[in-house]
């Protein structure tokens, strides 16, 4: 399945993921082609589309409110009478959810310190299946160790960069602890853009 061409249509807006799956399929003679979405009105548009080109379609939830749709070209598409209509595209968000969570150290809680970083790799992990998942992540201090040295941590936080999430690291934090040239989830940044990150937060959220 590695091989299959795919259209990443996660975070466009109706009628976007239709449109890019249509140009897909003008352009993909034949093979199969695999489109990801994020929510459902995508999913039964990309799928009613599909169906309408005389594609069968076979689609798997590969968490909430994130869809794998497969398209394979078998045959002529119906009489247009026989066509399926598409759904009625959501009105846009006018204030988007911008949840900030800011973490400035490696361990959760106070007390134990191998407790506290057994506890906030948990969260970490469980954050990957929440719902509206955070469009920022700040770390700072002792936090930065999360993004850099610890596996489980880096593990995390690289699937909830796939999912659209900015992971962001202080930067002044990395070179106090020797950590700059061992980066390996998200991005360096600056104090600007921690504080333009929490003066644009719906909400911030710190589990430290």
């Amino acid at each position: 399945m590695n091989d299959i061409f795919t259209v990443d249509a996660r975070g466009l807006t109706c009628p976007q993921p239709v449109l890019e799956t249509k140009k897909a399929l003008e352009h993909r003679i034949s093979g199969p082609l695999r489109v990801l979405v994020d929510n459902t009105t995508s999913r039964e548009n990309v799928m009613r589309f599909a169906r309408n080109q005389g594609c069968k379609v076979e689609t798997q939830e590969s968490g909430p409110e994130q869809f794998e749709i497969t398209i394979i070209r078998c045959g002529d598409a119906p009489e247009p009478a026989n066509q399926e209509e598409l759904l009625p595209c959501p009105a846009p968000e006018t204030n988007p959810v911008r949840n900030v969570v800011y973490i400035g150290n490696n361990c959760m809680g106070r007390g134990d310190d191998e407790l506290g970083a057994k506890l906030m790799r948990g969260f970490l992990r469980t954050i990957i299946d929440s719902t509206p998942l955070p469009w920022r992540m700040v770390f700072i201090n002792s936090g930065v160790k999360l993004t850099t040295i610890d596996e489980e941590a880096v593990e995390a936080l690289s699937l909830l960069e796939e999912k659209g999430v900015e992971v962001l690291s202080c930067g002044t934090c990395l070179e106090h602890f020797n950590l700059k040239d061992k980066l390996r989830a998200g991005k360096v940044t600056n104090m600007f853009e921690i504080i333009e990150s929490l003066n644009s937060a719906t909400k911030v959220i710190s589990p430290d």
